[in-house]
Parts: structure tokens; sequence; C-alpha cells
């Protein structure tokens, strides 16, 4: 099935320990079929489930993946979405039943052909990374090529030279990467001679991630003259889901984007801020929960309806956003066949009081607390500076620490030189992106940004108007 009925999901997520924590494994085929029956059709408001946080589904994530019995469904025909590793914890394994991820890409890739991303004899090149159990350039490559597109997998360890050489050798009309990515390639762009700009016929970016805003748009079209920007929007629980098209939903604010998305495949709820708290069991949260209504603002709550086997409920996704019904100049390019069942989800980016993302990456705040009071450490304080860098029109990075100051015979602590390696390695600092993330080590506390009221250390300082913090 494409999708499923809303009440087959809710059905065996009461019988799966994502949303039951007595029981031990996931139901199998028989027990998802009986649920299904047993229901007789009946629908549950889904404003009377409680919501979904990631710190409870990844404790019951991080159990089933380790659980080796054979009774224990999780571990069978999957594919695996890895997250959490970018916050400095141990990787999570998302798994999605291996048949329901191909539909989901095949859906998906009909949605961006819908969309008017990908059009009859487009050369796609795509630079997303790949290994060390990111997925992003098998992902990227498969919905594409199910929306019509011819790829090209350069990933992201192939030279910037290269790249050039094989988009005009084969006529590549698009290239594909997260933000950053892009506006790397399009910097060495900028430096070659005349002639080799003139021989590139890019007129589409499909970029991932990371927003790309105005200014950085503006950038790209003065190296690569007229091109289209588009977008995915994906998740390692939910999949990719959304599709991004200027044309047809306008250009909006530096701080959102438009994603268009197809409510048969993805329930989406925009609930007040307040309402959502991690910090709440399950068994005490607020009672029923109704969206708010279109053009307000607030935190997005997902149901995926392309998900069974391992379903997603009312997964708080960590974004903020409001809902939109299709504009008209949509609905007229569209589909009719499909229109109806579209949406827009405009996305204003993370909240913050959970998380903040760099290159890419999400970061996630109580990972890094715990990271830096590590002793051997010996980290006193910490902070974040994220600001442009007006050379590359990327974020760059900066962690300001105050250590303590060794003492003989006290307990020995890292060198200086081995906390910052750490550092590096815990935000995915890899060779040539040194200039955009640096570690200032300050003698006291007059080195950190502080408050002008109570003169307090400011934990995260975002100086960047391209960051997407959550």
């Amino acid at each position: 099935m494409d999708y499923y009925p809303l009440h087959h999901v809710l059905a065996v997520a009461a019988i799966h320990p994502f949303y039951q924590p007595t029981i031990r494994f996931p139901p199998d085929a028989d027990h998802i079929r009986q649920a299904i029956a047993s229901s007789n059709g009946s629908v549950r408001p889904l404003s009377s489930v409680p919501l979904t946080y990631k710190k409870d589904l990844y404790q019951t994530i991080q159990r089933l993946s380790a659980d080796r019995d054979p009774r224990n469904g999780y571990r069978s025909s999957a594919y695996i979405s890895v997250t959490g590793g970018g916050s400095g914890g141990v990787p999570m394994m998302f798994a999605t039943d291996g048949r329901e991820n191909r539909t989901q890409r095949i859906v998906t890739g009909r949605l961006i052909q819908a969309c008017g991303v990908i059009e009859s004899g487009d050369w796609v090149l795509t630079m997303h990374s790949s290994g060390k159990l990111y997925r992003a350039l098998d992902l990227t490559t498969e919905m594409l090529e199910n929306a019509g597109a011819s790829v090209l997998c350069a990933g992201h360890s192939m030279p910037h030279t290269a790249i050039v050489q094989l988009c005009v050798a084969q006529g590549v009309n698009v290239i594909s990467g997260d933000s950053s990515q892009i506006l790397e390639f399009v910097l060495h762009v900028a430096g070659l001679p005349p002639a080799t700009r003139e021989a590139l016929c890019i007129n589409k970016i499909i970029y991932t991630s990371e927003p790309l805003v105005r200014a950085q748009r503006q950038y790209l079209a003065s190296v690569l003259g007229p091109v289209s920007i588009y977008s995915l929007l994906a998740s390692a629980e939910g999949g990719p889901w959304g599709v991004m098209n200027l044309a047809l939903t306008g250009d909006v604010a530096d701080d959102a984007a438009d994603f268009i998305f197809d409510t048969r495949a993805m329930s989406v709820e925009v609930l007040p801020l307040s309402a959502v708290n991690e910090d709440q069991p399950r068994s005490e949260g607020p009672g029923e929960l109704h969206s708010l209504p279109d053009g307000e603002s607030g935190a997005i709550v997902l149901t995926s309806l392309q998900r069974l086997r391992n379903p997603l409920v009312r997964y708080v996704s960590g974004d903020v956003g409001s809902l939109h019904p299709l504009p008209a100049a949509a609905i007229a390019s569209i589909p009719s066949e499909i229109a109806p069942h579209l949406r827009v989800l405009r996305l204003q980016g993370r909240d913050q009081r959970f998380s903040f993302t760099w290159n890419a990456e999400y970061f996630e705040f109580e990972l890094l607390r715990d990271f830096f009071r590590r002793e051997d450490l010996g980290i006193l304080q910490w902070q974040i500076i994220l600001q442009d860098d007006e050379h590359s029109h990327a974020q760059r990075c900066e962690i300001r620490l105050l250590r303590e100051r060794r003492v003989e015979g006290g307990k020995i602590v890292l060198s200086d030189s081995e906390v910052v390696r750490r550092v590096q390695k815990l935000f995915y600092v890899f060779s040539g992106e040194e200039s955009l993330f640096c570690v200032t080590l300050v003698v006291d506390v007059t080195g950190f940004e502080r408050s002008a009221t109570g003169n307090k250390v400011i934990r995260f300082v975002n100086r960047s108007k391209v960051s997407d913090s959550k």
C-alpha cells in the first residue's frame, strides 16, 4: 500500500513497544493483521493520543537494536536510518520495514515530479555524503531516479575539479547536496576562468539539511546564472516527505521555507509550544491537544501514514512551523488527481530549546552538556557561537572553553591539544573544514559572551542568518 489508514497505524501502535513499554517485541505480520481486524475500522481521535518524544522513543530503540532474541522482529528485513551520533551520543538505529521504505521513496519521487522539480531529460549530479552509516546519497539518488532523473553519484569525496569536468562532459544540469556542499562547490566555480564557467549548464539546485537563505541563493545565481533552487525534507524517523519549489509557493522570509507534502502520506499537527514538554511523562500529558489554525506557528508533530510495522505516531519533530493551504499557482501547475491532497508546511527552523544545527548536523544540547561535564576534560564553562563567514557564505562555529588550571599533585586532566582534538571529533570537523570551526581556550569568564542583565554566560550565541536551530 502507498498509504495506510490512520486507524490501522493507531491499531498497530497500541501493541508496539514504541508506545507500550510493557510490550517486549514489535508485533509480527499475524499480530498486525489481527490488531487491524479487531479495530473494526474505528478511528480514535489523534488528538487523544499522547505525544512521543525523541528521548523516550530512542530508549526503546536502543533496547530493541541490542536484543538478539529471534523473536525480536525489529532487527529483521529493515532499512536502517541512523540518527543521534551528530550530538556526540551513541548513534541510534531507526528501523523501517524494507518494503515500506522502498514504497515511500517511490511515492516521494512522484511528489518531486508532480511539483516540477524534476523534468524529462534532467541529469543530476549528487554530492551527498555516504559511509560511516550515513545514507543521504542512496536516499537522494533513489528518490530522484523515481522522479525521472538520470543521476550521477559523485558523493562527498570527489574533488570539485573532477565534478566540473564531469558536469561539462555529461551535460549535467542539476546539482544536489547539502547546503554547505552546494556553497563550497559554487565558491570553487566562482574562481574558474570565464570560459570554464560558461561551459557549465547548471540550471537547477536541489539542496537538503540546512536552509539556503535569500542572500545565499542570490550568490549562487550570481555565479551560475539563472538557476532554480529546490529542497527536499526528510528525517531518519519520518523518512522523505516534503518538497520545496519556490515557483509554486513563492519566496517566503529568510528564516522559513515552504514544503509541499501529501496529507495521505504524513499527518502534520502544529501544537502550541507551551504544550510540548519532553520532561513531562507520557502518562501525565496535558490531555487532548488540538492543532493550531492555519498560519499560526507552533511545534510540528508528525504521524506517518506510510510506516505500519514500526509506526511513527504524534512524534515531536523538534521543528517549528505553520500549516497553509496549497497556493492557487501550485494548484494550477500540479496534476489535478494529486493537488487536492497536498498542503504546505512553512518550516521556520528548529526549536532552540533542544538543539542547533551546524554543517548539516543536529547537535542536542543535552548530550553536549554531558560531554563537556566529563572530568577528564577539565572544563569549567563552555559556550557555542554561530556566525556567518563572509567568504564562504556558510556558518562558522566557535567553541569557547574555560578549563581548570592544572596544579602539581592535582587530578590529571587531558592536555589542551587533546581536548581540542576531541571537540573537533565530536563536531565532525573533517579536513578542509577547519576554517569554519575553531576552539578558543579562554583564561577567565571575561572571554565569554554574557547577558546584559544578569551578566551570565550565554551558553548558545546565534549571530548567524543561515542558522536552522532547534
